[in-house]
């Protein structure tokens, strides 16, 4: 695994990308990093490259336009520096929304599509006006971007009860920690932007998903969602509901549910899979 700087955004692969060979763009959640994805490319043979999305780990001060689209352009600004041709885009939480986007600006070097309990709008309901999401999100990056004594007060913090059930994977967890927190006065400190998570939170959220780029494009896309919220004893983010309707803008889009929750899915082997029928198709 290398970290390197790339149109001024911190980039993580693993493995070499070679200009003409398969290469997998992975964009990670709100208040995440690209070290969530070494699961996945530990599972695949193509070469995987990661950014840390502006206002995050080592792109926090990285310079980007507000909301989604200023994600996205960053994001394609790297990938043409790195001059990717071949490419499955595969976008986590606030990353699947984030994805069409990035797949409208790379055309046709987009060869399919992974979104991973995200880019389809969850069902309307009170909780996702913009007013209550800021509000919550606000409340969320309060707790997370301080100080801590170690990494483990901020994995509690930052994991929640999500691992609650797998303790396999809390070692995991930790190692997601570990990359996003810098030495701080009182001990450790969250790389993380509270004003660009909370604005990227609602833009994710409240406004109108970009989910329809995806018919255009033209390439195959697949959702992976997880059968549990926020941990296992939240329900699902995405409804069956919620999911026929992303059918409806996409046509072409298939799915499945994965036994996991929003954090765990990204352990879940359905990912690796879906990258590998892309590639195959």
């Amino acid at each position: 695994m290398a970290l390197a700087q790339v149109a001024g955004l911190a980039v993580r692969s693993w493995g070499t990308p070679a200009p003409d060979g398969p290469v997998v763009l992975a964009l990670h959640g709100l208040t995440s990093t690209s070290a969530v994805w070494a699961d996945l490319a530990g599972r695949l043979d193509v070469p995987v490259v990661a950014p840390d999305l502006p206002g995050r780990g080592f792109s926090v001060a990285a310079a980007a336009g507000p909301g989604l689209a200023g994600l996205a352009r960053e994001v394609v600004r790297s990938v043409d520096e790195l001059g990717l041709r071949h490419v499955v885009v595969v976008g986590h939480s606030m990353g699947a929304f984030l994805a069409p986007l990035v797949v409208e600006g790379l055309g046709g070097r987009v060869v399919g599509t992974v979104l991973l309990d995200g880019g389809v709008a969850p069902e309307p309901s009170m909780l996702l006006k913009p007013l209550v999401v800021r509000g919550a999100f606000g409340v969320q990056t309060r707790r997370l971007v301080r100080d801590f004594p170690d990494a483990d007060a901020y994995t509690a913090v930052a994991e929640g009860k999500a691992a609650a059930n797998r303790p396999d994977l809390q070692p995991g967890f930790r190692a997601w920690a570990e990359a996003v927190l810098r030495p701080s006065a009182q001990g450790f400190r969250p790389n993380l932007d509270a004003r660009r998570l909370v604005a990227d939170a609602v833009d994710s959220l409240t406004r109108a998903p970009h989910l329809g780029l995806l018919v255009a494009a033209g390439a195959p896309v697949h959702l992976v969602a997880a059968a549990h919220g926020a941990d296992d004893t939240k329900p699902a983010f995405l409804s069956g509901n919620a999911i026929a309707a992303g059918n409806r803008v996409v046509p072409h889009l298939t799915w499945e549910r994965v036994e996991a929750n929003h954090a765990t899915m990204l352990f879940d082997p359905a990912a690796a899979a879906a990258v590998r029928e892309l590639l195959s198709s």
